[in-house]
Protein backbone atom coordinates (compact mmCIF):
# COMPACT_ATOMS: atom_id res chain seq x y z
CA UNK A 1 0.00 0.00 0.00
CA UNK A 2 2.45 2.45 0.90
CA UNK A 3 4.37 1.78 -2.31
CA UNK A 4 1.53 2.16 -4.37
CA UNK A 5 0.42 5.72 -2.26
CA UNK A 6 4.47 6.77 -3.31
CA UNK A 7 4.13 5.98 -7.06
CA UNK A 8 0.68 7.84 -6.94
CA UNK A 9 2.68 11.04 -5.37
CA UNK A 10 5.74 10.68 -8.00
CA UNK A 11 3.09 10.56 -10.82
CA UNK A 12 1.70 14.10 -9.48
CA UNK A 13 4.54 15.56 -8.98
CA UNK A 14 6.28 14.58 -12.67
CA UNK A 15 2.94 16.03 -14.24
CA UNK A 16 2.74 19.10 -12.00
CA UNK A 17 6.29 19.93 -13.42
CA UNK A 18 5.44 18.96 -16.55
CA UNK A 19 2.88 21.37 -17.11
CA UNK A 20 4.98 24.26 -15.43
CA UNK A 21 7.94 23.47 -18.01
CA UNK A 22 5.86 22.99 -21.19
CA UNK A 23 6.79 25.24 -23.70
CA UNK A 24 3.20 26.78 -25.94
CA UNK A 25 2.84 26.52 -29.42
CA UNK A 26 2.98 30.11 -31.19
CA UNK A 27 -0.22 31.14 -32.15
CA UNK A 28 -0.63 32.22 -36.00
CA UNK A 29 0.80 35.80 -36.41
CA UNK A 30 -0.37 37.82 -39.22
CA UNK A 31 1.54 40.33 -40.34
CA UNK A 32 0.98 43.32 -43.01
CA UNK A 33 0.59 42.66 -46.44
CA UNK A 34 -0.53 39.83 -46.41
CA UNK A 35 1.88 37.60 -44.53
CA UNK A 36 1.39 35.04 -42.10
CA UNK A 37 4.10 33.47 -40.11
CA UNK A 38 3.68 29.84 -38.85
CA UNK A 39 5.70 28.61 -35.81
CA UNK A 40 8.49 30.75 -36.72
CA UNK A 41 10.02 28.15 -39.28
CA UNK A 42 7.60 28.70 -41.70
CA UNK A 43 6.03 31.79 -43.92
CA UNK A 44 3.09 32.43 -46.25
CA UNK A 45 3.37 35.38 -48.51
CA UNK A 46 0.76 36.29 -51.03
CA UNK A 47 2.16 37.75 -54.39
CA UNK A 48 1.11 37.72 -58.36
CA UNK A 49 1.64 35.02 -61.08
CA UNK A 50 4.03 35.86 -64.05
CA UNK A 51 5.07 33.69 -66.49
CA UNK A 52 8.87 33.39 -67.15
CA UNK A 53 9.43 33.50 -70.63
CA UNK A 54 8.12 36.58 -71.91
CA UNK A 55 8.56 37.91 -75.77
CA UNK A 56 9.03 41.99 -76.22
CA UNK A 57 7.36 43.65 -79.80
CA UNK A 58 8.08 46.83 -80.70
CA UNK A 59 6.92 49.52 -83.11
CA UNK A 60 8.64 48.80 -86.28
CA UNK A 61 7.83 52.72 -87.07
CA UNK A 62 7.44 56.03 -85.47
CA UNK A 63 4.24 57.42 -85.55
CA UNK A 64 1.01 57.30 -83.83
CA UNK A 65 -1.20 54.72 -82.63
CA UNK A 66 -3.67 54.66 -84.73
CA UNK A 67 -5.90 51.56 -83.16
CA UNK A 68 -4.98 48.55 -81.24
CA UNK A 69 -6.34 45.20 -81.78
CA UNK A 70 -5.10 43.09 -79.22
CA UNK A 71 -5.76 43.54 -75.17
CA UNK A 72 -3.92 42.01 -72.79
CA UNK A 73 -5.14 38.56 -71.67
CA UNK A 74 -5.80 37.84 -75.29
CA UNK A 75 -4.04 34.48 -76.67
CA UNK A 76 -2.32 36.08 -79.60
CA UNK A 77 -1.04 33.98 -83.12
CA UNK A 78 1.90 34.56 -85.14
CA UNK A 79 1.78 37.09 -87.55
CA UNK A 80 -1.82 38.54 -85.75
CA UNK A 81 -1.80 42.58 -85.76
CA UNK A 82 -1.66 43.16 -82.54
CA UNK A 83 -1.72 47.31 -83.69
CA UNK A 84 -1.27 49.72 -86.20
CA UNK A 85 0.49 52.71 -86.29
CA UNK A 86 -0.72 55.64 -88.62
CA UNK A 87 -2.01 53.48 -90.75
CA UNK A 88 -4.91 55.20 -92.31
CA UNK A 89 -2.80 57.58 -94.72
CA UNK A 90 -0.80 54.15 -95.74
CA UNK A 91 -3.92 52.77 -96.78
CA UNK A 92 -5.04 55.14 -98.83
CA UNK A 93 -1.82 55.17 -100.75
CA UNK A 94 -2.39 51.50 -100.74
CA UNK A 95 -5.61 51.66 -101.96
CA UNK A 96 -4.11 54.05 -104.70
CA UNK A 97 -1.56 52.28 -105.75
CA UNK A 98 -3.78 49.27 -106.10
CA UNK A 99 -6.08 51.19 -108.27
CA UNK A 100 -3.02 52.32 -110.97
CA UNK A 101 -2.18 48.75 -110.90
CA UNK A 102 -5.42 47.67 -112.00
CA UNK A 103 -5.64 50.37 -114.51
CA UNK A 104 -2.14 49.64 -115.79
CA UNK A 105 -3.37 46.28 -116.22
CA UNK A 106 -6.15 47.07 -118.71
CA UNK A 107 -3.67 48.98 -120.47
CA UNK A 108 -1.73 46.07 -120.85
CA UNK A 109 -4.62 44.21 -121.91
CA UNK A 110 -5.53 46.44 -124.25
CA UNK A 111 -1.96 47.26 -126.12
CA UNK A 112 -1.54 43.38 -126.04
CA UNK A 113 -4.61 43.14 -127.84
CA UNK A 114 -3.88 45.78 -130.44
CA UNK A 115 -0.44 44.10 -131.16
CA UNK A 116 -2.68 40.78 -131.99
CA UNK A 117 -4.91 42.49 -134.40
CA UNK A 118 -2.17 44.67 -135.89
CA UNK A 119 -0.14 41.30 -136.47
CA UNK A 120 -3.64 39.51 -137.98
CA UNK A 121 -3.98 43.02 -140.00
CA UNK A 122 -0.05 42.30 -141.22
CA UNK A 123 -0.25 38.44 -142.27
CA UNK A 124 -3.76 39.50 -144.24
CA UNK A 125 -1.50 42.38 -146.01
CA UNK A 126 1.49 40.10 -146.50
CA UNK A 127 -0.77 37.11 -148.05
CA UNK A 128 -2.48 39.74 -150.18
CA UNK A 129 0.60 41.40 -151.54
CA UNK A 130 1.82 37.59 -151.96
CA UNK A 131 -1.09 37.39 -154.92
CA UNK A 132 -0.50 40.70 -155.83
CA UNK A 133 3.18 39.85 -156.62
CA UNK A 134 2.22 36.31 -158.09
CA UNK A 135 -0.51 37.92 -160.29
CA UNK A 136 1.45 40.51 -161.44
CA UNK A 137 4.61 37.99 -162.36
CA UNK A 138 1.75 35.87 -164.52
CA UNK A 139 0.32 39.16 -166.31
CA UNK A 140 4.17 40.67 -166.69
CA UNK A 141 4.45 37.15 -168.55
CA UNK A 142 1.46 37.17 -170.51
CA UNK A 143 2.24 40.73 -171.58
CA UNK A 144 5.67 39.99 -172.61
CA UNK A 145 4.17 37.49 -175.16
CA UNK A 146 1.94 39.51 -176.37
CA UNK A 147 3.68 42.53 -176.97
CA UNK A 148 6.25 39.72 -178.94
CA UNK A 149 3.42 38.80 -181.21
CA UNK A 150 2.28 42.27 -181.51
CA UNK A 151 5.36 43.22 -183.19
CA UNK A 152 5.03 40.00 -184.88
CA UNK A 153 1.78 41.18 -186.15
CA UNK A 154 0.21 37.66 -184.85
CA UNK A 155 -2.29 39.28 -182.44
CA UNK A 156 -5.03 42.06 -182.47
CA UNK A 157 -4.05 45.17 -181.09
CA UNK A 158 -7.01 45.07 -179.14
CA UNK A 159 -5.68 41.91 -176.80
CA UNK A 160 -2.43 43.60 -176.81
CA UNK A 161 -3.95 46.61 -175.44
CA UNK A 162 -6.07 44.79 -173.06
CA UNK A 163 -3.30 42.42 -171.78
CA UNK A 164 -1.23 45.92 -171.11
CA UNK A 165 -3.79 47.00 -169.22
CA UNK A 166 -4.33 44.17 -166.96
CA UNK A 167 -0.57 44.11 -166.96
CA UNK A 168 -0.27 48.31 -165.39
CA UNK A 169 -3.37 47.12 -163.04
CA UNK A 170 -1.30 44.69 -161.89
CA UNK A 171 1.30 46.67 -160.96
CA UNK A 172 -0.92 49.69 -159.14
CA UNK A 173 -2.41 46.51 -157.13
CA UNK A 174 0.86 45.47 -156.12
CA UNK A 175 2.07 48.93 -155.48
CA UNK A 176 -1.18 49.58 -153.23
CA UNK A 177 -0.44 46.04 -151.39
CA UNK A 178 2.95 47.07 -150.78
CA UNK A 179 1.72 49.84 -149.00
CA UNK A 180 -0.48 48.19 -146.96
CA UNK A 181 1.72 45.71 -145.55
CA UNK A 182 4.19 48.32 -145.08
CA UNK A 183 1.54 50.01 -142.90
CA UNK A 184 0.55 46.93 -141.48
CA UNK A 185 3.95 46.38 -140.09
CA UNK A 186 4.11 49.97 -138.93
CA UNK A 187 0.80 49.26 -136.96
CA UNK A 188 2.80 46.35 -135.01
CA UNK A 189 5.95 48.13 -134.03
CA UNK A 190 3.82 50.98 -133.08
CA UNK A 191 1.28 48.30 -131.03
CA UNK A 192 4.60 46.34 -129.70
CA UNK A 193 5.63 50.03 -128.59
CA UNK A 194 2.56 50.86 -127.11
CA UNK A 195 2.64 47.47 -125.41
CA UNK A 196 5.85 47.72 -124.28
CA UNK A 197 5.53 50.70 -122.72
CA UNK A 198 2.35 49.71 -120.98
CA UNK A 199 4.13 47.28 -119.12
CA UNK A 200 6.93 49.55 -117.63
CA UNK A 201 3.98 51.93 -116.62
CA UNK A 202 2.01 48.79 -114.96
CA UNK A 203 5.95 47.44 -113.51
CA UNK A 204 6.21 50.74 -112.01
CA UNK A 205 2.69 50.68 -109.82
CA UNK A 206 3.47 47.44 -109.01
CA UNK A 207 6.50 48.57 -107.45
CA UNK A 208 4.86 51.37 -105.51
CA UNK A 209 2.28 48.99 -104.56
CA UNK A 210 4.88 47.22 -103.38
CA UNK A 211 6.04 49.78 -101.12
CA UNK A 212 2.92 50.63 -100.08
CA UNK A 213 2.20 47.65 -98.89
CA UNK A 214 5.65 47.14 -97.33
CA UNK A 215 5.00 50.56 -95.78
CA UNK A 216 1.72 49.62 -94.72
CA UNK A 217 3.24 46.26 -93.41
CA UNK A 218 5.61 48.11 -91.09
CA UNK A 219 2.87 50.20 -89.93
CA UNK A 220 1.31 47.25 -88.61
CA UNK A 221 2.59 45.86 -85.04
CA UNK A 222 2.54 41.88 -85.37
CA UNK A 223 3.18 39.20 -83.06
CA UNK A 224 6.84 37.41 -83.73
CA UNK A 225 4.97 33.84 -81.65
CA UNK A 226 2.05 31.95 -80.45
CA UNK A 227 0.99 33.51 -76.56
CA UNK A 228 -0.44 35.30 -74.04
CA UNK A 229 -0.62 39.25 -74.00
CA UNK A 230 0.41 40.16 -70.55
CA UNK A 231 1.53 43.78 -71.04
CA UNK A 232 0.94 46.67 -73.49
CA UNK A 233 2.27 49.83 -73.23
CA UNK A 234 1.29 53.46 -75.25
CA UNK A 235 -2.32 54.59 -76.10
CA UNK A 236 -4.32 55.17 -79.47
CA UNK A 237 -4.16 58.44 -80.61
CA UNK A 238 -0.71 58.82 -79.14
CA UNK A 239 2.69 58.99 -80.73
CA UNK A 240 5.06 56.26 -80.26
CA UNK A 241 9.46 55.69 -81.25
CA UNK A 242 10.40 53.08 -83.14
CA UNK A 243 11.94 50.32 -81.17
CA UNK A 244 9.44 50.98 -78.18
CA UNK A 245 7.90 48.47 -76.44
CA UNK A 246 4.05 47.99 -76.86
CA UNK A 247 3.00 44.33 -75.89
CA UNK A 248 4.91 41.11 -74.20
CA UNK A 249 3.66 37.97 -74.60
CA UNK A 250 4.08 34.88 -72.70
CA UNK A 251 5.34 31.84 -74.84
CA UNK A 252 5.11 28.94 -72.50
CA UNK A 253 2.06 29.41 -69.99
CA UNK A 254 2.88 26.12 -67.96
CA UNK A 255 6.80 27.86 -66.64
CA UNK A 256 5.48 30.41 -64.46
CA UNK A 257 6.65 32.25 -61.19
CA UNK A 258 5.46 34.06 -58.38
CA UNK A 259 6.97 37.34 -57.27
CA UNK A 260 6.73 38.30 -53.27
CA UNK A 261 8.28 40.56 -51.19
CA UNK A 262 8.65 39.60 -47.77
CA UNK A 263 9.78 41.81 -44.36
CA UNK A 264 13.55 42.44 -44.24
CA UNK A 265 13.78 40.66 -41.25
CA UNK A 266 12.42 37.47 -43.18
CA UNK A 267 13.97 37.98 -46.25
CA UNK A 268 17.86 37.25 -44.46
CA UNK A 269 16.32 33.73 -44.01
CA UNK A 270 15.46 33.06 -47.71
CA UNK A 271 17.87 31.52 -50.10
CA UNK A 272 18.13 30.83 -53.53
CA UNK A 273 16.97 27.03 -54.17
CA UNK A 274 14.61 26.50 -50.99
CA UNK A 275 11.83 24.41 -51.76
CA UNK A 276 8.54 26.13 -51.87
CA UNK A 277 4.69 25.37 -52.49
CA UNK A 278 2.52 28.01 -54.17
CA UNK A 279 -1.05 27.88 -54.31
CA UNK A 280 -3.51 29.99 -56.62
CA UNK A 281 -5.96 31.59 -54.57
CA UNK A 282 -8.39 32.11 -57.79
CA UNK A 283 -8.56 28.88 -57.72
CA UNK A 284 -9.72 25.57 -55.36
CA UNK A 285 -6.31 22.97 -55.93
CA UNK A 286 -3.80 21.96 -54.17
CA UNK A 287 -0.61 23.61 -53.79
CA UNK A 288 2.45 23.31 -56.77
CA UNK A 289 5.96 22.97 -55.46
CA UNK A 290 8.45 25.16 -56.64
CA UNK A 291 12.11 26.60 -55.75
CA UNK A 292 13.02 30.13 -54.84
CA UNK A 293 14.48 31.24 -58.43
CA UNK A 294 16.06 34.37 -57.73
CA UNK A 295 16.16 37.43 -54.93
CA UNK A 296 16.93 40.44 -56.36
CA UNK A 297 15.68 44.24 -55.02
CA UNK A 298 13.84 42.14 -51.86
CA UNK A 299 11.76 40.94 -54.14
CA UNK A 300 11.42 36.60 -53.55
CA UNK A 301 10.79 34.67 -57.31
CA UNK A 302 9.56 31.27 -56.43
CA UNK A 303 9.01 28.98 -60.31
CA UNK A 304 7.13 26.81 -60.83
CA UNK A 305 5.32 24.07 -63.78
CA UNK A 306 1.57 25.02 -64.24
CA UNK A 307 -0.56 21.91 -64.24
CA UNK A 308 -3.35 23.33 -66.00
CA UNK A 309 -3.99 26.03 -68.53
CA UNK A 310 -6.29 27.16 -65.92
CA UNK A 311 -3.78 29.14 -64.13
CA UNK A 312 -3.03 32.76 -66.18
CA UNK A 313 -0.21 35.28 -65.32
CA UNK A 314 -1.91 37.75 -63.43
CA UNK A 315 -3.54 35.36 -60.73
CA UNK A 316 -2.75 36.03 -56.62
CA UNK A 317 -0.22 33.20 -55.47
CA UNK A 318 0.20 32.15 -51.97
CA UNK A 319 3.70 31.10 -51.27
CA UNK A 320 4.59 28.99 -48.53
CA UNK A 321 8.14 28.68 -47.34
CA UNK A 322 10.51 27.07 -44.63
CA UNK A 323 12.90 29.93 -43.46
CA UNK A 324 16.51 28.65 -42.73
Amino acid sequence: MWLSLAAVAAGVGGGALSLRYRVRAPALVVRPGGAAVIASSEITLTGKIRPQHITPVAAAASGIIDAFLADVGQDVYTGQALARIGASGLESARESAATAVEHGQDQVSRAEAGVASARLEASRADADLARARMALDRLEKTWARQQTLYQAGATPRLAYEKTEREYEGAQQDLSIMDKAARGAAEQVQSAVAQTNAAKKALADRIRELDEAQGNLQAAEVRSPVDGLVVARNGEAGKPVEEGSDLFQIATDLYALEAAVEPEPAVLKRIRPGQQALVLVLDLQSAGIPGDVKEIQGGIVVVEFASTTPAIKPGMQAAVRLKLE
